[in-house]
């Protein structure tokens, strides 16, 4: 299967997607950030991030789940599941974002005198199309779609920002933040509404039978969403967090600057996302039966890509970040260049577990991999609570890097006592219980 995989010409288109995402997002935060300027630029990041943040239970979280099941009815059981999940998690979607988006301008209407609220209640508005978006892109990639599923999932979206933002670098040299949350809640729904017609095949199929279009009790939709939810959430609150903490404890430039290195030092991670994209169908349909001897194939393979790409990212970026932050950012965001290399540096953590957060999530341990993000999320706010204000940005960069490497050690151990792996080296130890690294 795995050598099936390698030769294959959408395995391979998915790597080069997966370069091209990291490419243009970075190109669109940079280009926006030099012709909006530190300050209306840190805004916008603000409400950026708080809007990825709302965005998780559905975007990441009940996208995960179909992901798993869709692929589950696509090997020929559970299919009963994955369409009742898909029909009932659109009206559920829409649930979620109408009251997020009612708190919001709720709290506007108080007249709140605050230009993170309005920026963050502005680009709220776009909520409704990324989490449909996100439940078409779980569809695409249980479908063994992972092109199509990373194209609208995570592409398009700022290639979009980016040519609009060319187009209208005047007005966003004037207007700044706000034009850009709308040019960000316009390109949302163009892409989700592509995202439906792609699906659309697929979701014909899951849904053919009538039994397959029956709603779920809300609770129980909740029920099997929920442990996807909290530990994407936790994961992508642990990547935002400091950011919006910069801005609150520190200032919008700061927070500007710290989002550029942030962007960049996420290419380091390139090799882990591809891989998890490509394998996640797979590792679903692997059966408990086989999952030690199988998984560790499918991790050991996935570590030596992503090693070997993280290290390449990491010596480029060490090498040539400086200036490229200069040229295509400004002089300002030079301060961000040092922060990009210990963020980097944390990241091969990332890049040392290869799928194996994907493998846990197919697996169905994903409340157990709740617990992991937790503890590294309440030692993340805290530790940026006490670092910003001494280090400032720093600060946020240690604490953020600390939290990243809890996180990726507790998913080595984890993945260890249930298939009972090697620690070092992720091959089945048959003198280990499965229960026991």
């Amino acid at each position: 299967m795995i050598s099936r995989l390698r030769s294959a010409h959408r395995g391979l288109m998915v790597l080069a997607l997966k370069g091209g995402e990291a490419l243009i997002g970075a190109a669109m935060t940079i280009y926006l950030a030099r012709i909006m300027g530190p300050a209306s630029f840190g805004v916008f990041a603000f409400g950026l991030a708080t809007t990825t943040l709302l965005a998780i239970p559905i975007k990441n979280g009940a996208s995960t789940l179909i992901t798993k099941h869709v692929a589950i009815a696509h090997d020929g059981e559970g299919q009963h599941m994955a369409g009742p999940l898909v029909v009932t998690g659109i009206g559920m979607s829409l649930l979620y974002a109408g009251f997020i988006l009612a708190g919001l301008w709720g709290a506007v209407s108080f007249r709140i005198d605050s230009p993170f609220l309005a920026a963050a209640a502005i680009t709220a508005l776009a909520l409704p199309f990324l989490c449909l978006t996100g439940l078409w892109e779980g569809v695409l990639r249980g479908s063994f779609r992972p092109n199509t599923a990373i194209l609208v999932g995570t592409i398009l979206l700022p290639f979009g920002m980016l040519v609009l933002g060319v187009a209208l670098t005047t007005q966003l040299t004037t207007q700044g933040w706000r034009l850009a949350g709308a040019i960000y809640i316009g390109v949302a729904m163009a892409v989700s509404l592509l995202a439906l017609i792609l699906a659309r095949p697929h979701l014909q199929d899951l849904l053919a039978k009538p039994e397959q279009r029956v709603l779920m009790v809300p609770t129980v939709w909740i029920g099997h969403a929920v442990p996807f939810a909290v530990v994407t959430g936790l994961l992508i609150f642990n990547r935002q967090i400091d950011v919006i903490l910069l801005a609150t404890l520190r200032s919008e430039e700061a927070a500007g600057i710290y989002r550029i290195a942030a962007q960049a030092a996420v290419l380091v991670t390139f090799g882990v996302q591809a891989i998890g994209h490509l394998y996640a169908p797979y590792l679903a349909q692997t059966k408990e039966a086989a999952a030690p001897d199988t998984l560790s194939a499918y991790l050991r393979r996935s570590v030596r890509f992503s090693l070997g790409y993280g290290f390449l990212a990491l010596g480029a970026l060490a090498i040539w970040g400086d200036d490229i932050i200069a040229t295509l950012a400004g002089a300002a965001y030079l301060p961000g260049y040092p922060i990009m290399l210990i963020l980097c540096a944390a990241n091969l953590a990332v890049a040392l577990n290869g799928a194996t957060m994907q493998a846990l999530f197919m697996q169905g341990h994903q409340t157990k991999v709740v617990w992991v993000f937790a503890a590294a999320g309440v030692f993340s706010v805290i530790a940026n609570v006490v670092l910003i204000p001494l280090l400032g940005l720093y600060g946020a960069a240690i604490a953020t890097s600390c939290a990243i490497v809890i996180w990726s050690l507790g998913l080595r151990v984890m993945a260890c006592r249930i298939w009972g792996l090697s620690f070092v080296s992720l091959r089945p130890v048959s003198a280990i219980p499965a229960t026991k690294c």
